[in-house]
């Protein structure tokens, strides 16, 4: 079966094809100019009979004025054109008998003699506007759209959060991908950020939030997919943005970025990078009861992080547009990362009568190195005036990363250890991705459309982690704990997708296979685990208008979670002779069915409904073995995970100076499964809240307050305490909102901190993670040129869930 995805897919778009075969007897072209006689972009032009002026056809001139018809009919025709500030064009007659190709003399433009002063027509669109699949935020025109940034304007959409370090989240779920104008952004989630923080909310046309895709996007990721799509315009120049910010909390905060696009003709070009500096401490602490043939020994663990992490992205390429139909473009992206991280661990371990009995003193240093590089080829052409359209992909990327890292342990009366212990932790990685994706449009009719694609991936991984002890001045390699792994996967998959429109109802249900053929090879200890497998992934959405001001909507889809390709090598992080994480080379992949029902109200106020059930779900297990006193960390796979979700998103307008958006999640989260030797079945009923107040002081100065608070969680085997937070900022703006500053304080009360606790198996203990919450912010942000620049073409690539699962 793993053979017939390909043939099948090329089979169903030549018989989609065939289906849509019409004689094109004549085909009419022409270009439009304005009263400069430069080219008038994007006009509409008609195809009228010239007998009545019945309308045929419409069409918009490309870049260069130039439009296109393919007409059957035999009658004598007419060409108009209209224009916003312009008089109405029309061509001379063109005759039936005028030929199978007809070149239409250039029509000029002319600007209208009045100005309708009298007549004024506003279209306001809702801010939410639910479609079959998707959940629409209309961000131009909104009150969010002026003084914001992109980051702020989606921790404002419904349903979406972010956490301490601006980790998005939607409908309580992570692994969400994010993508700009239908390319996903792989970055690292701190790159992501910064690259949002840079995006001003005035670039951003909607932002479209859907929680379960269609056929047509990889089944990878239960999270749902967010696509930001920037504004869309005809004019020619260059524009672009410098951003600068500082912080401060117990460490200091720098970050940087500037973005530039340039149209003219037919060449679009565009780039962005973007730079941080970024300290971080936090502290840890854990506390351990271990009981062992009667007894009862007490483990303190206390740990200090101070880490600094450098992070550079960076964006470029090109579009050519070649004809009307016609374009092809080239992306390069990617980041490079590096971090320095000093560790301080004491662990005090205490007898029956709660003495000292003995302890280990760590010193660590910790050098990391990520870098990515990921390259696209894009063609798209539109191949008839029906709207049929093929778009192809090719990509490849190439990752590289290295851990070196140095421990060293002083144990206090332990017999059986050395008094110091020197350990060298080298762990280089490298990750190549290449990557082809197809994907077909045809109209079969003005309401009814079919979407069909194909993809392959091939991935290779090599992880080679050497562990060495130091004796006397040499490096001895510790072949116990050292593992070389090597990981292949290949992908192939193809889908099929309807859309149908009706006057009130809009349909979409489609088909997704997925054939996955990998192979971990732990080459150390020559073992391996293949896997052979295909999976189908259906999906259907509904939409309904009740009205003018009610809109329901419900959706169902069947997705999959691949484990991240450092998590199947077993390698050992060390964080004291007690304490450590593990990979897991027989992890498996997690699938997910998600459904949902969402109602909205006058486009503004929602509310979703949402039900999912993930078997094989991946998550933190901690395992204890009595014996030796160890603790350690390991990913596994839990029987099933159950969510019951009620999200009510509600922005209110408590006076013209006062806005109010409030986003309110109720959720059951449960569990069950065998692990450890006994069954787990765990679940808790969970509240949260996201509190966001916009307060107008002039027109040029505005405040925010924000709050954020979640009751206690049970998750899997461990609970989890409840951790609020209140942010505090001010913005003012100069020069017609072209430079803006910034002052916020995160986390005014430093009240975020992560603490919980188990009780399972033969585990007992709790933890207290605080890390560096409370911090003030400047920022700068200076935009130039002309802002109304047709940014980089949207477009999808193939790499959108291989590069999520990369370390970064």
């Amino acid at each position: 079966m793993k053979n017939i995805l390909l043939p099948a897919l090329c089979v169903i778009i030549m018989l989609a094809s065939a289906n849509n075969t019409q004689a094109q007897n004549k085909s009419i072209s022409g270009k439009v100019t304005d009263e400069k006689r430069a080219a008038a972009e994007f006009v509409t032009v008609a195809l009228l009979k010239a007998r009545d002026s019945a309308l045929l056809k419409t069409s918009l001139t490309d870049a260069l004025g130039i439009y296109k018809f393919d007409i059957s009919d035999t009658v004598d025709l007419l060409i108009s054109v209209t224009a916003v500030g312009y008089e109405k064009a029309f061509s001379k007659p063109i005759s039936k008998s005028s030929g199978n190709t007809v070149e239409v003399p250039v029509i000029a433009l002319q600007r209208a003699s009045k100005s309708l002063k009298e007549v004024t027509v506003t279209i306001k669109k809702p801010f939410v506007e639910r479609r079959a699949d998707k959940l629409i935020v209309n961000v131009e025109g909104s009150a969010v759209a002026e003084g914001n940034t992109a980051l702020e304007v989606l921790r404002k959409a419904p349903g979406v959060s972010l956490d301490k370090d601006d980790n998005i989240s939607m409908n309580g779920k992570n692994s969400v991908l994010v993508m700009i104008d239908g390319k996903p952004t792989y970055m690292s989630n701190a790159d992501l950020a910064n690259m949002l923080r840079a995006m001003q909310s005035t670039q951003i046309e909607t932002i479209e939030l859907i929680t379960n895709p269609s056929a047509k996007y990889d089944a990878a990721g239960n999270g749902g997919i967010i696509n930001i799509k920037t504004k869309r315009d005809k004019s020619m120049g260059v524009n672009g943005s410098i951003n600068l910010g500082s912080g401060y909390g117990r460490t200091s905060k720098y970050n940087g970025s500037t973005n530039l696009n340039f149209r003219k003709g037919k060449i679009n070009l565009f780039g962005n990078y973007n730079y941080s500096n970024r300290g971080s401490k936090s502290d840890f602490e854990l506390n351990r009861k271990v009981t062992a043939a009667g007894i009862i020994t007490n483990f303190e663990q206390n740990n200090v992080w101070n880490a600094r992490r450098n992070n550079n992205g960076y964006k470029a390429g090109i579009d050519l547009f070649l004809n009307k139909n016609t374009t092809i473009g080239v992306l390069v992206n990617g980041y490079n990362n590096s971090a320095d991280e000093k560790t301080a661990s004491g662990t005090s371990i205490f007898n029956q009568v709660s003495a000292v009995d003995s302890a280990i003193n760590v010193a660590g240093r910790n050098k990391q190195h990520y870098a990515n590089n990921a390259y696209n080829l894009n063609f798209k052409t539109t191949l008839d005036t029906s709207g049929r359209e093929l778009t192809i992909d090719a990509d490849y990327s190439k990752y590289n990363g290295e851990l070196n890292e140095f421990r060293d342990s002083y144990y206090l009366n332990f017999s059986n250890s050395p008094p110091v212990e020197f350990i060298n932790n080298l762990a280089p990685a490298e990750i190549e991705i290449l990557s082809g994706k197809l994907d077909y449009t045809h109209p079969l009719s003005k309401s009814l459309k079919l979407e069909a694609g194909w993809k392959s991936s091939w991935v290779t991984t090599d992880n080679n982690l050497r562990f060495s002890t130091l004796t006397g001045s040499t490096w001895n390699p510790d072949k116990n704990r050292s593992n070389h792994f090597i990981y292949k996967e290949n992908i192939n998959a193809a889908y099929l997708n309807l859309n149908k429109t009706y006057k009130n109802t809009s349909l979409q249900m489609g088909l997704r296979a997925e054939h996955t053929n990998s192979n971990g090879n732990s080459v150390t200890i020559s073992k391996e685990v293949k896997r052979d497998y295909i999976e189908f992934f259906p999906s259907i959405s509904l939409s309904q208008k009740l009205g003018k001001d009610h809109q329901l909507g419900a959706s169902y889809s069947r997705r999959i979670d691949r484990p991240g390709y450092d998590k199947l090598n077993p390698f050992i992080f060390l964080l004291d002779k007690y304490t450590f994480e593990q990979g897991n080379p027989l992890l498996n992949p997690q699938f997910t069915n998600s459904s949902q029902i969402s109602y909205t109200y006058k486009g503004s106020t929602t509310a979703t409904l949402s039900y999912s059930k993930t078997r094989n779900v991946m998550t933190q297990v901690t395992e204890q073995n009595d014996a030796t006193k160890e603790t350690f960390v390991m990913e596994r796979n839990l029987d099933n995970q159950t969510v019951y979700s009620l999200n009510i998103y509600a922005p209110i307008k408590l006076a013209k100076w006062w806005n109010l958006n409030s986003n309110t999640q109720v959720f059951n989260m449960g569990f069950t499964a065998d692990v450890l030797g006994e069954r787990l079945k765990a679940s808790q009923t969970v509240f949260q809240v996201n509190v966001d107040n916009q307060i107008t002081i002039t027109k040029t100065l505005g405040a925010e307050l924000s709050s954020w608070y979640m009751s206690p969680l049970q998750y899997g085997i461990f609970k989890i305490r409840n951790s609020p937070y209140v942010n505090a900022g001010l913005k003012k703006s100069f020069e017609n909102n072209k430079l803006s500053l910034k002052l916020n304080l995160n986390d005014i009360f430093n009240s975020m901190r992560n603490r919980g606790s188990t009780n399972f198996a033969n585990m007992d203990f709790n933890f207290n993670n605080k890390w560096e919450s409370r911090v003030l912010n400047f920022s700068l942000s200076y935009r130039f040129g002309s802002k109304d620049i047709k940014p980089e073409r949207r477009r999808s690539t193939g790499l959108e869930s291989e590069a999520n699962r990369m370390k970064n």
